[in-house]
C-alpha cells in the first residue's frame, strides 16, 4: 500500500532470540513439547489486525507482540492528549500530540524487533478497511463504538476475508469488562446496531449504543450520575485499573484462537454475538450474558445502596 498515512516496519528475525523470548509461554500452549512448539509456530505465523489503539488496542497490540505474533497491522488516527495518560500505552508528557499509531509502533519495535508492523496513521477508514484486513488471521476491533461507518467497513471486510477466523472486541464499564466475538456466519454488527451510517449522534442514540455494548452497569454510582458526568465532561469515564482486564480477556482468547486451543477440551468455547463474557472486580462471579438492547442489571445501584440517587 502506498499512502502518506501508512508505513511499514520490517521485523528483523533471529530464531535463537525469538524462541528464547517466548519460552516462558510454551507450557500453557499444549499437552507436550511437540504440541507446545506447534502452537507457538501457529502464533508466530499469524497476522493480527488491531483497529484502534486507545485504552484497549495499544496494550493488546504490545501483548500480542510479546506473545510471539510476528506480523501486526495497527491503525489509529488520533494523537495522545493528557487524559490518555490514565490508561493508554504510549501516553506520557513526552508524547502529548504525537500519533498514537506511530508511537505504539515504535514501542513495539523497540520491545520486539522481530515483529513486522503495518501502520495506518489515518486509522481504520471506509477506504482502507479492505487493505487493512487483507492477510489477517484475526481481528481485534477496538474502534470507538460510536464510530459507526468505520466499524461497519471493518466488519464487512472481515466477512469478505477468506482466512480471518474471527473478530474480538471488549468494552469496559466501571471495574468490569466484557469480551465478545463476531463470527462470519453469526450476528453482524450492522444487524446488531440497526443504525444507518451517517446517522446523527444524539443523546438517545448514544444511550442505545451504550445499552448494546456496555450493558452491565457498575455497582456504583448510579446510571443517572454517570450520564450527568458524561454530559458535563463530554467523554466516557474510565478508571485506570480496568483496561488491563480488557487486555487480559482479549489477549488470552486471541492466544487460544491463534494456537487452535479455543475449543474443548482445551477451554470452554466463547459463544458468539450477541452473547458476551462479563468479568467484574466488584462481583464474586463472572458469567455469560446476552446483549439485547437493555441493561443486564438495571437496579444494581438501588439493590446495594437501598435508594435511588438524590
Amino acid at each position: 500500500m502506498t499512502s502518506p498515512h501508512y508505513f511499514r516496519i520490517d521485523g528483523i528475525y533471529d530464531a535463537q532470540t525469538y524462541w528464547e523470548r517466548v519460552k516462558r509461554s510454551e507450557v500453557f500452549l499444549g499437552l507436550d513439547q511437540a504440541h507446545m512448539r506447534a502452537s507457538q509456530e501457529k502464533i508466530a505465523g499469524a497476522t493480527v489486525g488491531v483497529a484502534g489503539l486507545g485504552g484497549v488496542g495499544g496494550a493488546v497490540a504490545m501483548l500480542l507482540a510479546r506473545l510471539g505474533v510476528r506480523h501486526l497491522k495497527i491503525a489509529d488516527p488520533d494523537a495522545f492528549d493528557t487524559s490518555n495518560i490514565n490508561r493508554q500505552l504510549g501516553a506520557s508528557p513526552a508524547t502529548l500530540g504525537a500519533s498514537k499509531a506511530s508511537t505504539i509502533a515504535k514501542l513495539i519495535h523497540e520491545t520486539t524487533p522481530d515483529v513486522t508492523l503495518d501502520v495506518y496513521t489515518d486509522g481504520l477508514t471506509v477506504e482502507n478497511a479492505s487493505d487493512f484486513v487483507t492477510d489477517c488471521d484475526l481481528l481485534i476491533d477496538c474502534i470507538d463504538f460510536y464510530t459507526i461507518a468505520e466499524r461497519y467497513a471493518l466488519h464487512q471486510a472481515f466477512r469478505d476475508s477468506p482466512n480471518c477466523m474471527g473478530c474480538l472486541s471488549s468494552k469496559m464499564v466501571g471495574y468490569g469488562a466484557n469480551l465478545y466475538l463476531f463470527t462470519k456466519d453469526g450476528l453482524t454488527l450492522e444487524d446488531f446496531y440497526g443504525i444507518a451510517p451517517g446517522t446523527e449522534m444524539t443523546p438517545e442514540l448514544m444511550d442505545k449504543l451504550v445499552r448494546l455494548q456496555a450493558a452491565f452497569l457498575p455497582r456504583f454510582p448510579s446510571l443517572e450520575v454517570i450520564y450527568d458526568w458524561m454530559q458535563e465532561v463530554g467523554t466516557a469515564p474510565m478508571i485506570a485499573t480496568t483496561p488491563p482486564l480488557t487486555h487480559y480477556l482479549v489477549g488470552s482468547r486471541a492466544a487460544l484462537m491463534l494456537a487452535g486451543l479455543d475449543q474443548p477440551p482445551y477451554c470452554d468455547a466463547l459463544p458468539p454475538m450477541p452473547s458476551y463474557l462479563w468479568v467484574d472486580a466488584t462481583r464474586g462471579q463472572c458469567g455469560i450474558y446476552e446483549f439485547n438492547g437493555a441493561f443486564a442489571n438495571p437496579d444494581e445501584y438501588a439493590a446495594h445502596f437501598g435508594k435511588t440517587p438524590d
